[in-house]
């Protein structure tokens, strides 16, 4: 939880709980808005006292961790587990070595370090291409961040002194979720690691100071599991880039914001009994001063190590400040819940049924309020009313057919009578039903003859020969299921195989009979006519050479006549069974052919699916 102004992203300026203001003075331990902002001490942003920060995400984070001492530019390679994460070059600096008074090196940190003897400095030039290039470092995560928690990064930022162009800028941080994508880019022109693919801005701060360390609060939720950081200028060119801008950074502390805080030494007690009494730790030194803090505001006459806490106190969020010689940081906070001391509970129970509280079983109707010991010895009285639900009965009248299974709930029977059975109403308490069932006699049918005989390709109508008045809904399908009619009647049924066709017929009720007709397909008819002479002398009679097919005739396929040499000189295909049709007409290639015999071919399909050929002579006479 944060105790200052929350933003999601926010800088923190200040090392100590005396608050330096540049608009009015604002007294950080004294529960009153001083300079009239709308915020008090610890929630106003001129009172600043940083957090304890324990372990980091971010390996070697103070850059003390190295391999050797630099000597040169572009020696990241001594800080441990630290990577040039771009092909442009950063710089570790140390004291350890000679390095630090170089006036060749492109800027002097300044001294002493926020944590330990040593840093990082990069430049903050062009977005893309140039000499000012911009420069980035970057680290694979101890492990990777755990998607859709708060996290903080707490760091310092380090200027020169009074450098020209270099006293303000924009620090960005940029995360990938694959450590394969570290370093980024294949040469100094790719600019900042958006450019590069696989990487987002998790934040971007605008900074600025002289010959000093500043430190820089930022905060995010991590919507990836990210496991690369990487930290340097934001993408925008620096408006400066012609100036070399150049910046340095230690003690990058990357957590949960539930990490930072220094731990209470104990909390102990009820608040309930005696009190909780909360126990300070010292962690920035031997001796300190100490302020206790409720919702960020100060509680005046709080500066014991110690502060107790009972049923009077206020619900929220406590905190200690610790100030030594060090400087001043914030203990974990302490978030004080009274326990409810009533709760009120509307409820209902079935009748022959308990609600149980505690070691009380309630049965009947009523308002009763019962004490709960809890273990921190703060009681809840509980005020609970209860209503019965009563058993409920209800009749239930239905019939069905006779000779049907009639089902409902758990009784199944063919049988009329008076039947008894349990169902669960809206309340889910039992309801008695009372099932008054009767059966429906059969009407006395319906009658259709038994056999019709057709030839394939006649069409039949089916009447029925009687149906009982009371049928009124009627429905003739085949042995498949294929509904033919929803009369009492069918017309122009054509079967090209042996059918049954079947009737149902139902009452008011709903209630059924069934009979069926069986259709007998005479197949005799599978034949064609097909004459052995024609005439085409244009007098109208017998004019044209073609077949004749029965009903049964579903289409000719194939018919094509031949000379005495086997030369094809008619083709008509896929002719269907017209009347219209005429045939070859006696002419080939436009002109009459020879008096004589000619042979024909005929491949005829009928409405049973089945095919026959017919072929013979034919004599052409003119």
């Amino acid at each position: 939880m944060q105790l200052g102004i929350l933003n999601n992203f926010f800088i923190v300026l200040l090392f100590s709980l005396s608050a330096i203001s540049l608009s009015a003075q604002e007294i950080c331990d004294n529960g009153i808005d001083d300079d009239g902002n709308g915020q008090i001490d610890l929630n106003d942003e001129a009172c600043v006292c940083s957090a304890f920060i324990g372990s980091s995400l971010i390996p070697n984070p103070s850059f003390e961790e190295r391999s050797c001492c630099p000597n040169a530019n572009e020696m990241l390679i001594c800080a441990d587990n630290w990577i040039q994460a771009s092909n442009a070059t950063s710089d570790y600096v140390h004291t350890c070595g000679s390095y630090l008074g170089n006036t060749s090196i492109p800027a002097v940190a300044p001294l002493p370090f926020p944590d330990g003897e040593g840093g990082i400095g990069f430049r903050d030039g062009q977005a893309f291409v140039g000499p000012n290039y911009k420069e980035y470092v970057g680290a694979c995560l101890l492990e990777p961040m755990v998607v859709g928690e708060t996290y903080r990064l707490d760091f310092f930022v380090g200027f020169q002194n009074n450098a020209q162009g270099s006293t303000q800028f924009n620090i960005a941080f940029f995360a990938s979720t694959n450590c394969f994508n570290l370093p980024f880019g294949g040469n100094q022109n790719v600019g900042c690691p958006l450019n590069a693919g696989g990487y987002v801005q998790l934040a971007q701060q605008q900074v600025s100071g002289s010959n000093e360390w500043v430190n820089v609060v930022v905060e995010f939720v991590a919507d990836q599991a990210y496991e690369v950081l990487v930290i340097g200028p934001g993408c925008a060119a620096n408006p400066n880039y012609t100036s070399d801008p150049y910046f340095y950074a230690d003690r990058l502390a990357l957590e949960e914001v539930s990490a930072f805080g220094f731990p209470l030494e104990s909390i102990s007690g009820s608040v309930c009994i005696d009190g909780v009494t909360l126990t300070a730790n010292t962690p920035l030194g031997s001796t300190a001063n100490y302020q206790w803090y409720h919702n960020g505001v100060a509680i005046i006459g709080e500066t014991n190590p110690t502060l107790i806490l009972d049923t009077t106190a206020p619900e929220g969020d406590y905190v200690v400040s610790a100030i030594t010689d060090d400087g001043c940081s914030l203990s974990q906070i302490y978030e004080l819940i009274l326990p409810p001391y009533y709760t009120t509970v509307n409820t209902s129970i079935c009748d022959n049924e308990s609600y149980t509280v505690g070691n009380e079983n309630l049965e009947e109707a009523g308002y009763y309020e019962i004490t709960i010991p809890a273990s921190d010895g703060c009681d809840s009285i509980l005020q609970i009313t209860l209503d019965v639900v009563p058993v409920s009965y209800a009749t239930i009248e239905d019939s069905f057919c006779e000779g049907d299974t009639y089902t409902f709930n758990d009784i199944t029977t063919t049988e009329p009578g008076i039947f008894e059975t349990t169902i669960l109403n809206q309340a889910g308490c039992d309801s008695i039903i009372l099932l008054e069932l009767t059966s429906i006699a059969p009407s006395t049918g319906i009658q259709v003859i038994p056999q019709v005989e057709v030839l394939l390709g006649e069409t039949v109508d089916i009447n029925l020969d009687y149906f009982d008045p009371s049928l009124i809904d009627f429905s003739w399908y085949t042995e498949n299921s294929v509904l033919v009619s929803e009369t009492n009647y069918v017309e122009n049924y054509q079967a090209t195989e042996n059918t049954t066709l079947f009737v149902e017929a139902l009452n008011d009720f709903g209630c059924g009979v069934v009979d069926s007709i069986q259709i007998i397909v005479d197949k005799s008819n599978i034949e064609m006519y097909i004459p052995n002479a024609f005439t085409p002398d244009a007098n109208g009679v017998n004019d044209f050479f073609r077949f004749y097919g029965s009903i049964a005739l579903d289409e000719v396929l194939t018919f094509a006549v031949f000379d005495r040499w086997g030369n094809m000189i008619y083709l008509a295909e896929k002719v269907n069974n017209d009347p219209s049709f005429r045939g070859w007409n006696g002419r080939f290639k436009g002109k009459e052919a020879a008096t004589g015999v000619y042979a024909y071919y005929i491949i005829a399909r009928f409405l049973d699916g089945s095919e026959k050929i017919f072929n013979g002579d034919v004599t052409l006479i003119r």
